[in-house]
């Protein structure tokens, strides 16, 4: 016989009923996410502004229809660079992801080049390359130049100098020069001229500078302190001097340091040179004005004060070690320039209306006749407009009000009617902050 009664018939794994729903549902999950993607896509097409929508679809004709090709960069690089030249203040921008990484990179300390800031015109409107900073750690402090030094030439070889004193030639040349490739300046050091050779790096800026009367200390790109001979013999034994670049970078760990060696040292009086410094970010100068709130009885006294529309922010020093690092009998100088500005106005504001200086403990630079500070009140901040390397907007945010007194010193500045002191640029630098220092004593 063929058949054997224990034999059966499997059934199968999905029987056709359950074949079927499992398919309907399929079908049902794909149409829902359709539909949801379509509304989602309608809800959000909808939200736009008009002018939104007419933009998007001119960008589409564009693509499709126009008789030339019309590159992404140069249509969206118009468009980025009418709202930033035309839309918003002088102090706002739409970035681009390279550019705010390099922002990103500016504000850490990391820079590139050979680290020199020059006045390119002289008072009668000639050509001339005066170097008024040099960064630190930069290949330019690494040769020696100094603030002071004229650059007279420049050449791939010592014996292909070409004397020149143009700030957009010497640029063009250092910009066919790649990275430590060796070149050659010459420089005028008052009547004295010198063969320099140059070169350009990456290097990590070192913002705090320290003096006494004997010894310099800076902080090298590991921001490890150095310490070399040689200070500003003027100060005496009971006065020190701090240099602050920038409210970025080493600015805040570099700043304890040197209020530490001040204390350390046993020094009573500060001369503290904001000259050149644009600001930078507030919650640096917020760790900064820890030092200088002394008025204040507060374990965390306020810094500074914003205005956003009609909400009110306060900006709170992060301690109060005013009593820690000076007495009764200290005295602090403050100098300052056109170019002290925005973070570090706020600074000295906050120094001001906590009475740790008064106007009289400020000495304005007086350059090619303007002696005040920039006069910058107001605050931005950026915005990512993505995750990872994206893209970014800056926007003036806040008008920047001093902490007591509630003054805004923006489009105005500190100038010399306020109480201010006064003093003549001149180079070498020692000689300018000795006749500040000196005027200041005798104030």
């Amino acid at each position: 016989m063929d058949e054997t009664p224990n034999e059966r018939e499997e059934l199968p794994k999905n029987p056709p009923k359950t074949r079927k729903k499992k398919i309907i549902v399929w079908i049902t999950a794909i149409v829902t996410a359709i539909v949801v993607f379509f509304c989602g896509g309608l809800s959000l097409w909808f939200s736009l502004d008009k002018e939104m929508r007419d933009l998007i679809k001119v960008k589409k004709a564009v693509d499709k229809e126009y008789y030339q090709d019309v590159d992404d960069d140069v249509f969206y690089g118009a468009i980025f660079g009418a709202i930033n030249g035309r839309v918003l203040d002088a102090y706002s921008g739409y970035m681009t992801a390279d550019e705010y990484a390099s922002l990103k990179r500016d504000n850490a300390g990391s820079r590139s080049g050979i680290g020199i800031s020059f006045y390119t015109k002289a008072a009668d409107g000639t050509a001339q390359m005066l170097v008024v900073r040099v960064s630190g750690n930069s290949p330019a402090e690494s040769v020696g130049l100094q603030a002071g030094d004229y650059i007279v030439g420049f050449g791939k070889t010592e014996n292909e100098l070409v004397e020149c004193c143009e700030f957009d030639k010497f640029s063009a040349f250092l910009g066919e020069r790649a990275d430590g490739e060796r070149f050659w300046i010459r420089i005028r050091r008052g009547e004295e001229l010198q063969n320099l050779e140059l070169y350009k790096a990456a290097y990590v800026e070192n913002y705090v500078f320290y003096k006494t009367n004997e010894r310099s200390y800076s902080f090298n790109s590991k921001r490890e302190l150095v310490e070399s001979a040689g200070g500003y013999a003027f100060l005496g034994d009971d006065t020190a001097y701090i240099r602050l670049i920038q409210f970025n970078g080493n600015a805040v760990s570099g700043f304890q340091k040197a209020m530490e060696l001040f204390r350390s040292a046993g020094k009573k009086h500060l001369v503290l040179d904001l000259r050149g410094n644009g600001g930078g970010d507030m919650e640096v100068m917020q760790s900064i004005a820890s030092y200088f709130c002394k008025s204040s009885t507060e374990m965390y006294p306020v810094a500074a004060v914003a205005d956003y529309g009609e909400k009110r922010s306060k900006f709170t020093a992060n301690g109060n070690f005013y009593s820690m690092y000076f007495s009764a009998e200290s005295r602090i100088l403050v100098l300052a320039d056109s170019s002290t500005a925005s973070a570090s106005e706020c600074l000295i504001g906050c120094m001001v209306d906590y009475g740790a200086i008064g106007y009289g403990d400020i000495c304005l630079t007086n350059a090619n006749g303007i002696a005040k500070t920039y006069g910058k009140g107001i605050m931005q901040t950026t915005y990512p407009l993505g995750l990872g390397k994206s893209s970014a907007i800056k926007l003036t945010t806040a008008v920047i009000r001093w902490p007591v007194s509630d003054t805004c010193i923006h489009d105005r500045g500190i100038l010399p009617e306020d109480g201010a002191l006064t003093v003549d640029e001149q180079f070498p630098d020692a000689e300018l902050i000795e006749t500040a220092f000196e005027k200041w004593k005798n104030s």
